[in-house]
């Protein structure tokens, strides 16, 4: 079931917050395309094609969400799902098994993004590799300590239960 809960308001502040956290995505994402474009543009494309794939399971996560159609980091905030949700699922509300399936079928693009990105780069060379490895790491600690408490769907999202736990809730 999900929580009843009040939209926590994002303040100019957050915001900003929210843009020095998502630098070190940008420099891995970016990076890692710029170097596998020098593979095969195939796989920027491939890349690309996996990212969108990643909003449509995302845009279903958010179709219950307090922030839905406004300002939302969503996923680890490199989505924009929250705003695509209300034109591809309209007024829909809560439904448990949609919003796991939706959820995991996000997070398991995440993770072949990931794996794709980091397993070319080590081709490149392997300081390639773990420097992707590092940034997409601190990306998520950064976002998890710095956005994931604040937001008000974290009782139900399974990033915000991942940031929330020993806080003694389930």
């Amino acid at each position: 079931m999900v929580r009843q809960c009040d939209a926590y308001e994002w303040t100019e502040r957050d915001k900003r917050i929210y843009l020095l956290v998502l630098i070190p995505f940008l420099v891995a994402f970016v990076g890692a395309a710029v170097l596998m474009a020098t593979i095969s543009i195939h796989w920027v494309v491939t890349l690309i094609a996996l990212y969108l794939l990643g909003n449509f399971f995302q845009a279903g996560c958010c179709s219950a969400c307090p922030y839905r159609g406004r300002y939302c980091p969503a996923l680890f905030g490199i989505f924009f799902a929250n705003r695509l949700s209300a034109g591809i699922y309209g007024n829909r509300d809560y439904d448990e098994r949609f919003f796991n399936r939706n959820a995991i079928l996000a997070a398991a693009v995440v993770v072949v993004i990931g794996t794709l990105c980091a397993s070319l780069l080590f081709t490149i060379h392997w300081a390639y590799g773990i420097a992707f490895l590092s940034l997409s790491t601190a990306h998520v600690v950064l976002f998890s300590r710095a956005i994931c408490p604040k937001c008000g769907f974290n009782e139900t999202c399974p990033g915000g239960r991942w940031a929330r736990r020993g806080e003694g809730t389930t």
